[in-house]
């Protein structure tokens, strides 16, 4: 009896170590949506009230990226280049459906012919930002929206600066590299 219960209970713990094991189709871990991107950002608001930009977007890490952004609209009143810090995690109701935030540093130079041809240098500025990107499952292509918000500007810089004018509401279109 006691050989019996002695084998069982050693079966039993071969078992569930064998049922602990990853199988082939279990993923190990959350994969980044992409690894590259490289798009278009259409915004609301701000000085002119549209603006468009060029972005691109690279993850180091599964939930972690890099984006990059500049203005590229020749009737901007201000003129923006910004890195920025993007966590993007993964829900757990849909794999295309993610949203972010993120935080950068940027460089914007006002455009002295809307300032009355006055002196304005560069000023050094904090960016947050918020958004939500939706990625097709066949198509190579992604969806964002997402507010941009100019927080602080760091140094001297124009006076003339509203910092008000510079935050917008963007719509991008990202063309996505696997």
């Amino acid at each position: 009896m006691k050989k019996k219960l002695l084998t069982s209970l050693i079966n039993l713990c071969l078992f569930s170590a064998a049922q602990a094991q990853d199988s082939l189709q279990v993923k190990h871990h959350v994969s980044a949506p992409y690894k590259v991107a490289v798009g278009i950002r259409y915004s609301a608001g701000g000085p002119t009230g549209v603006d468009l930009g060029i972005t691109g977007k690279f993850f180091f890490s599964r939930q972690s990226a890099l984006e990059v952004h500049s203005t590229i609209n020749p009737n901007a009143r201000n003129y923006l280049a910004s890195l920025s810090y993007i966590w993007q995690p993964k829900l757990a109701t849909s794999e295309r459906i993610r949203p972010y935030a993120g935080i950068g540093m940027g460089i914007i130079r006002p455009d002295s012919k809307y300032y009355d041809n006055e002196t304005t240098q560069s000023n050094l500025v904090v960016i947050p930002t918020i958004g939500i990107e939706y990625q097709f499952r066949r198509l190579p292509i992604a969806v964002s929206l997402d507010y941009r918000s100019t927080l602080m500007r760091v140094g001297g810089g124009s006076y003339n600066l509203n910092l008000r004018n510079t935050s917008n509401l963007g719509l991008g279109l990202k063309y996505t590299f696997r």
